[in-house]
């Protein structure tokens, strides 16, 4: 019976899975690779005194949260025991595929925005009949990633967190330099004010800016900003005013030296640069805030405020992750009752307060639980109230059939882009087309 190590490390919420068609799932290579599976802990293959749940996930930093929402779903179901597997995002689709394609695998899971893949191989289990049977209300989850998940008229997955992206600022490096702050209701305009304020004070070569350059990130936020979109009627719209305008003005502050040079950045880790105090102000992700709260420094060192505004407008994009049920599971019914539990206002909030996972359960207990995890990080209330209403669904998140795609366009046509060899328009031009090919 396939079961897993327990060692982890956090990575991209996009990973690769089975290679299948979408109507036609073929689990034999997946089985075949079960065999050569070593160092398993064989977490969900005895017969136990005590009925045994088995749950997989892959974030090492959200793990102390998950353990501690399982602790308590344990201590009110003593009968059940809950096995929590924690592996390396990098081993995890390839580890799950393997199980779920031998028939077997955890009874409840982790998944991404590519569910729709393991819908259609069968490897899932509908939840909507256990939510009607519970009685149990959507309406307490954030609505964009309730209807990710949802297939054929099918709720398969319950949400446990989302994405946000804010603004942090080392205060000491601000203060040293004697440069004004960012305001909660700032601007474009006065992002690349600050941060050319900073680059003339040349004082230890502090980088002034860490802005996200990534077409699936910071680009498409900006288009979204400027009123465009990415992907309109199942087809590629970056070749637009807005389009052509966003990708301007990320390349102008690589042009200015406000950001490093984006061929000069793939080793540069934005937290760490916080924390040394070698970088003034960064574009963070929820996920990695806490990073910055557990910092051997005072309270109130790193500020946070919302995105920058352009022409009145901002957003970022947002992404979640849900608890799902195996549809081989053994125990469906207490599968479920984990899986509710651990999404409910009360596992929310124990997930909160590990501090690493913005919860998708969007009571005020689980934002105040989060906020309060991360307290040494002034203003991350008031930017965190904002930023949820604002997020849109990520261009890979909500277009699955675009994740290659957008491998692709960063590094063939973004790369050639920062470096100035190619346009704007021409950019935004091969970018229509790339996605078009992964569309149709």
């Amino acid at each position: 019976m396939p079961c897993y190590p327990s060692t982890a490390s956090r990575g991209s919420r996009e990973r690769p899975m089975f290679a299948t068609s979408r109507r036609n799932v073929v689990f034999g290579a997946a089985a075949m690779m079960l065999a050569s599976l070593s160092s398993i802990n064989c977490a969900w293959s005895a017969d136990d005194v005590n009925l045994n749940l088995s749950l997989m996930i892959w974030d090492p930093a959200q793990k102390a949260g998950v353990q501690k929402a399982v602790d308590a779903f344990q201590a009110t179901n003593p009968n059940v025991k809950v096995s929590l597997m924690q592996v390396p995002q990098d081993q995890y689709y390839t580890k799950l595929d393997a199980s779920l394609g031998a028939g077997e695998g955890p009874d409840v899971m982790w998944q991404s925005s590519r569910a729709s893949y393991y819908v259609d191989g069968g490897a899932l289990e509908p939840l909507t009949g256990y939510i009607k049977a519970d009685n149990l209300s959507l309406d307490g989850y954030n609505r964009q990633i309730v209807d990710l998940y949802k297939f054929g008229g099918e709720q398969y997955g319950l949400p446990k967190d989302m994405d946000a992206w804010t603004f942090v600022y080392n205060a000491d490096v601000f203060k040293k330099l004697g440069v004004e702050t960012p305001k909660a209701d700032w601007t474009w305009e006065d992002m690349v004010r600050i941060a050319k304020e900073i680059k003339a004070k040349q004082i230890s070569s502090i980088i002034p800016l860490s802005y996200n350059f990534s077409f699936n990130n910071g680009v498409a936020s900006l288009v979204h900003a400027l009123g465009g979109r990415v992907i309109d009627n199942n087809k590629g719209v970056m070749s637009s005013a807005a389009g052509t305008r966003a990708l301007e003005m990320v390349k102008g502050l690589q042009d200015e030296g406000l950001i490093l040079k984006v061929a000069d950045s793939s080793d540069f880790n934005p937290v760490s640069a916080l924390i040394s105090g070698k970088l003034a102000m960064a574009e963070i992700p929820s996920w990695n805030l806490s990073l910055l709260s557990k910092a051997d420094l005072p309270s109130g060192t790193f500020q946070v405020v919302r995105m920058p505004s352009v022409n009145g407008s901002w957003t970022s994009d947002t992404n979640g992750l849900v608890y799902v049920m195996n549809a081989n599971s053994k125990h469906k019914d207490e599968a479920w009752k984990l899986i509710k539990f651990l999404t409910s206002e009360a596992g929310a909030v124990l997930h909160a307060e590990g501090g690493a996972g913005l919860p998708a359960n969007t009571s005020k207990a689980t934002l105040a639980a989060f906020v309060k995890a991360n307290e040494k990080l002034a203003g991350l209330q008031e930017a965190l109230s904002v930023t949820t209403e604002k997020s849109y669904l990520r261009t890979t998140t909500q277009y699955p059939k675009v994740i290659g795609a957008n491998t692709k366009i960063s590094s063939a046509v973004m790369g050639p882009f920062y470096a100035g060899s190619v346009s704007a328009s021409d950019t935004a031009k091969k970018i229509d087309e790339t996605l078009n090919e992964a569309l149709h």
